[in-house]
């Protein structure tokens, strides 16, 4: 099993290419083959093997080669993200206290808010295509939940009638400030969703935006 640190992990995920590999299969939940992740991502397979070797060696992903009963061919070769232990978050659980302490006010929220939208447009405007291209639909909601996943964010999304896509956050980035900072921190979630959204290109609106509605989840409608 690799032995692994702090720095080696944030090497590796430092490539843009490597995060994309390593975010698709954690939101898989379920071991992906390069054949899938190269036909999702629009990677070539001798570009993604390199960069899962890489992430394997620094105890980011596991692999298991795989021959489904019934099947023809070679065993395919499968990968899972791993547990990291010792990842430390420090002190910034202290200093995100300190910081929430001083955005009460409607006022201040707000601003956070607004801040946290542009935040969201940087994240998905990273991966945004060329000005000019033509992008299907899909691939701008694969856009959307890759920016939502560099967030913190754990994302499902639904289809539903009239072009609008029910978006499920099974994760929240800002989740151990929730019960005492609760305006605050989905003020910043929604801002950041909205960023994301807006930053699409067609770009989408957030509609409805559902905290909470379960234990650690939050919906969203985008359309």
């Amino acid at each position: 099993m690799p032995i692994t640190g702090p720095i080696e992990v944030h090497k590796a995920l430092a490539d843009e290419t490597r995060h994309r590999l390593y975010r698709y299969i954690g939101l898989a939940g379920r071991p992906v083959t390069v054949r899938e992740m190269s036909r999702r991502l629009g990677l070539h397979p001798n570009t993604v093997r390199p960069h899962l070797r890489r992430l394997e060696e620094a105890g980011l992903v596991a692999r298991e080669v795989r021959k489904e009963p019934g099947s023809v061919g070679r065993p395919q070769t499968a990968y899972t993200v791993r547990e990291v232990e010792g990842r430390q978050d420090g002190d910034y659980r202290l200093l995100a206290e300190m910081l929430a302490g001083l955005l009460r006010g409607k006022r201040q929220i707000e601003q956070a808010r607004e801040l946290a939208r542009q935040w969201g447009l940087y994240l998905v405007s990273r991966d945004r295509p060329k000005p000019g291209a033509r992008v299907p639909t899909g691939h701008s909601l694969a856009l959307l939940q890759e920016a939502m996943a560099r967030a913190g964010f754990q994302p499902r999304f639904r289809r539903q009638g009239g072009g609008t896509v029910e978006v499920t956050l099974r994760e929240c980035p800002f989740r151990d400030l929730a019960d005492e900072y609760r305006e605050l921190v989905c003020a910043l979630h929604l801002g950041l969703l909205e960023g994301m959204a807006g930053g699409l290109q067609p770009p989408l609106a957030v509609t409805e935006f559902r905290p909470f509605v379960e234990r650690s989840i939050c919906r969203a409608t985008v359309g």
